[in-house]
């Protein structure tokens, strides 16, 4: 049996007969933790001593829990007070130390005027003119390298760099379709109709979902070079597959960040077909192309020969660059501009969108001159002027317009032929 001693007052310590013990079942507190420690007389069951045993309980209890007093710190020593607080003659040593340190000293007079700001008293940071190394020039010559003069130095040996890069690419005879592939490989089950509705639903899947910028011009680039190198049987489905995938490999291509927006699923409700013919018919697509999807479409090479046109036209550069990119678009839809290589097709369309835009334009563009891009000039203005027979002409033009909240008319033929 457990046996539970109750507190007593102090003047009924020796009253008899005592109360049946009630059990009081309490929470632990820092007085039963701290009746753990003290002597073992509290533990046992003689209270002949109440007053006094409780009274050391409170007096521990108060050690533990009282804050401490200033008078209980440890309070500094006679020789500590008897310090110097200004550190005596460690100033001096400290400065001593710094007048050691080789450092660039400067001059005098260049503190006699500090510019202000125009709008309040708080001088702002002077600008430095730092001397320029020993290898530079005599030693007190001054180096001042502007924008251009980095541009002219850095920037056109990148550019020549890249531009001599992305004409080898483009002419690489494994990443060029073939120009009459209708006709040789498909053997006539696919018409040049065929291909322009086709890229039709492609420009439509791309742009409904908001793919990214050139993914177009990179998948049809892919559909034609797979074209070429095999016929697709299963008629306007298996070609719309091809087209579905396609645009879907070159958009993960383009941007990283596209399976954020689209999956195999997406793609699969689009081409009418399964998740697992989607997926099939990229590997097919990439193993086909030999794992080669990285060559400049016309769409690289308008922005590669505009990157510059803003220091020369400010006003009209990004209506230039948007009307030549809505061009090439338009030149994917024609099956005649696959013979033609990218960069003149991106230079057809530079040239138009400057005629339209500006009045004028400055031949040649791009290295190409007015004979080598008039097969490529035809076939926009034919477009233009049949928008309702070109499948996707018509669509691609509400879309511009609707993008860009401008219209357009091409100029006159008569305006090239006196360029010529």
């Amino acid at each position: 049996m457990c046996a539970v001693a109750p507190f007593l007052l102090p003047g009924l310590a020796c009253a008899a007969p005592r109360a049946a013990p009630v059990l009081d079942v309490r929470p632990p507190t820092m007085a039963t933790t701290y009746a753990e420690g003290v002597s073992a007389m509290w533990r046992g069951y003689c209270y002949d001593d109440d007053d006094g045993d409780i009274g050391a309980l409170l007096r521990g209890i108060d050690a533990v829990v009282r804050p401490p007093k200033p008078a209980d710190l440890p309070m500094p020593s006679v020789e500590f007070h008897a310090m110097s607080r200004r550190h005596g003659d460690h100033d001096a040593d400290f400065m001593a130390m710094l007048r050691g340190i080789p450092s660039v000293r400067v001059r005098g007079a260049g503190h006699a005027s500090v510019p202000m700001d125009a709008h309040g008293d708080t001088p702002t940071t002077p600008v430095v003119v730092l001397a320029a190394p020993r290898s530079y020039g005599d030693e007190g010559d001054s180096v001042t390298i502007t924008k251009q003069q980095q541009q002219q130095q850095c920037g056109g040996e990148y550019d020549a760099d890249m531009d001599a890069t992305f004409r080898a690419m483009e002419t690489d005879p494994t990443e060029r379709p073939s120009e009459d592939y209708l006709s040789s490989t498909q053997a006539g089950d696919m018409m040049m109709i065929d291909r322009a509705e086709l890229i039709k639903k492609m420009h439509h899947f791309s742009r409904f979902y908001g793919l990214a910028m050139g993914a177009l011009h990179r998948a049809v680039s892919y559909v034609d070079r797979v074209l070429s190198a095999k016929k697709i049987n299963g008629g306007e489905r298996q070609r719309l597959l091809l087209g579905i995938a396609a645009v879907f490999a070159a958009a993960k291509y383009e941007d990283r960040s596209t399976s954020r927006k689209i999956d195999a699923d997406y793609a699969a409700m689009n081409a009418g077909c399964t998740r697992r013919e989607v997926l099939d018919a990229e590997r097919e697509l990439v193993a086909a192309l030999g794992y080669r999807l990285s060559g400049p479409t016309a769409y690289t090479f308008v922005d590669h020969f505009t990157r510059h046109i803003q220091d020369q036209e400010e006003g009209a550069a990004v209506r230039i660059r948007s009307l030549a990119h809505h061009l090439t678009d338009m030149a994917l839809l024609d099956y005649r501009c696959v013979a033609l290589l990218p960069s003149a097709v991106a230079a057809s369309a530079i040239l138009l969108a400057r005629l339209t835009v500006l009045g004028y334009s400055t031949v040649p563009v791009a290295g190409y001159a007015i004979e080598d891009m008039r097969e490529c000039i035809e076939a926009i203005y034919d477009m233009h002027e049949n928008l309702q027979v070109w499948p996707g002409c018509a669509q691609m033009m509400a879309d511009w317009e609707l993008t860009t909240r401008h219209r357009y008319c091409l100029p006159p033929l008569s305006m090239l032929i006196g360029m010529h």
